[in-house]
C-alpha cells in the first residue's frame, strides 16, 4: 500500500512554508500540496525513508532562494491581474453615457480654473480628506477581517493597497505646484483638467468600485475561498 502524506503532516507543511516566510494562505496551500505530492512520490521510490528526510528533499528542489521567487512570480501575475480589471473598469468611463459626464466634468472643471486657478487646489483637497479616509476605513476592515480569520490571501493583500493611490494623489498637486499661475494657458488648463477628472475615476474605481467586487474577484481566482466562506 502506498504511503501518503497525513491531515497532521500536511499542517505541517502549512507551518514549514510559514517558517519560510511565505504569509499567503493561498500560496501556503499551493505549496504544501506540492511538497506532498513530491514527498509522496519519494516514497513510491522509498518508502523507508522519513518524512523529514523527504520534506528537506522537496525543499531543496525550490534552489538556495527557497520559496522567495515563487513568491515573487506569484505576486507579479496577481498584481498583472489586478492592473488589468482595474483597467476594465475605469474602461466603463470611456463609454456611453458615462463619457458625456466625464466630459462635462472635465468642462466644469476648465471653465472653473479659468476663473480662478485657486479653485484647484478647493477642488483637490476635498478629495484629498476623502480618499484618505476611504483608505483607512477600508484598511481597518481588511485588518479585522485578517485577524478574524487567521487567513491573509496575497489577492485580496494588493487590492487592499489601492493600486499606487498614494502616488496618484500627489500627481495633480505636483502638477499645481510646479506650473507658475502666469503660466496657465488654455492648453494647459486644460490638461489640468483632464488630468483632474481621470484622478478622480480612478480614485472611484480604486476606493469604491473594487472594494465592491473584491469578493467575487476573490472567489474567481481561488475556488479554496469560497469554500472557506461556506465553512
Amino acid at each position: 500500500m502506498e504511503k501518503k502524506v497525513s491531515a497532521a503532516q500536511i499542517e505541517q507543511l502549512y507551518d514549514f512554508t510559514r517558517r519560510h516566510f511565505v504569509e499567503h494562505y493561498d500560496l501556503q496551500t499551493e505549496l504544501a500540496d506540492h511538497l506532498a505530492n513530491t514527498i509522496e512520490q519519494q516514497w513510491k521510490q522509498n518508502p523507508d525513508i522519513s518524512f523529514e528526510k523527504a520534506l528537506d528533499a522537496a525543499f531543496k528542489e525550490f534552489g538556495i532562494f527557497g520559496f522567495s521567487d515563487i513568491v515573487e512570480r506569484r505576486r507579479a501575475a496577481l498584481t498583472k491581474r489586478y492592473n488589468r480589471f482595474i483597467w476594465k473598469q475605469v474602461k466603463t468611463f470611456f463609454r456611453l453615457p458615462k463619457i458625456l459626464l466625464a466630459i462635462v466634468a472635465t468642462f466644469t472643471v476648465y471653465k472653473l480654473i479659468q476663473f480662478s486657478p485657486l479653485i484647484f487646489i478647493g477642488l483637490l483637497f476635498p478629495v484629498f480628506i476623502i480618499s484618505i479616509r476611504r483608505m483607512y476605513l477600508l484598511n481597518k476592515k481588511y485588518k479585522a477581517k485578517n485577524k478574524n480569520t487567521g487567513k491573509r490571501w496575497m489577492l485580496e493583500e494588493i487590492l487592499y493597497s489601492f493600486g499606487g493611490l498614494g502616488v496618484a494623489l500627489n500627481g495633480p498637486l505636483q502638477m499645481y505646484i510646479h506650473i507658475p499661475e502666469d503660466m496657465m494657458a488654455p492648453w494647459v488648463t486644460l490638461l489640468f483638467s483632464v488630468v483632474f477628472v481621470l484622478f478622480i475615476l480612478y480614485d472611484y474605481v480604486i476606493l469604491y468600485i473594487v472594494p465592491a467586487k473584491a469578493e467575487s474577484l476573490l472567489e474567481d481566482t481561488y475556488p479554496e475561498y469560497r469554500l472557506e466562506k461556506s465553512s
